[in-house]
């Protein structure tokens, strides 16, 4: 049995800004969404994102905590999800704390999992992935969240 070592970063995305783009309050960066991304990948950080841009004391009109309506919340989704975390879409304190304690119970719960691909090219391509439960009666009572793909990349430590 070979020793490894597992690291698990997570990151949390906290903001209150209407994106319109992805770097476009972002006057220094000249990274586009598919390279943070890439970067979240290639370091196994997985992202959680938390916007509060309804606002604590009234509500933006079309926005409802729980849904996706424009450009920067389904960039911030496609980034959590690309990354194994989640997006949370909160309008008032309840919901933020509802998204703390969903993220923190998420974390304790995480398992990892392991696999030597068929394909041992690491040639620097995405590779698709899918988790799914052996026994589908199961479906209902777990919720499996992971990435969908990974970079075939040769591990560097």
């Amino acid at each position: 049995m070979q020793n490894s070592l597992f690291f698990n970063f997570v990151a949390l995305l906290l903001t209150s800004l209407r994106l319109r783009s992805f770097n476009r309050f972002d006057t220094f960066s000249r990274a586009e969404l598919a390279d943070a991304i890439d970067i979240a990948q290639r370091t196994e950080t997985t992202i959680f994102g938390i916007s509060t841009k309804a606002g604590f004391l009234g509500s933006v009109p079309g926005v409802e905590a729980g849904t996706v309506k424009d450009r920067g919340d389904r960039l911030l989704t496609q980034l959590c999800e690309q990354t194994g975390g989640q997006a949370f879409f909160t309008g008032d304190m309840l919901e933020l704390e509802r998204a703390f304690k969903r993220i923190s119970e998420e974390l304790r719960t995480q398992y990892i999992i392991t696999y030597q691909p068929a394909n041992q090219n690491y040639d620097g391509r995405t590779r698709k992935i899918e988790v799914r439960l052996r026994d589908r009666t199961k479906a209902n009572r777990y919720k499996i969240r992971t990435k969908t793909s990974y970079r075939a990349v040769r591990d560097s430590i």
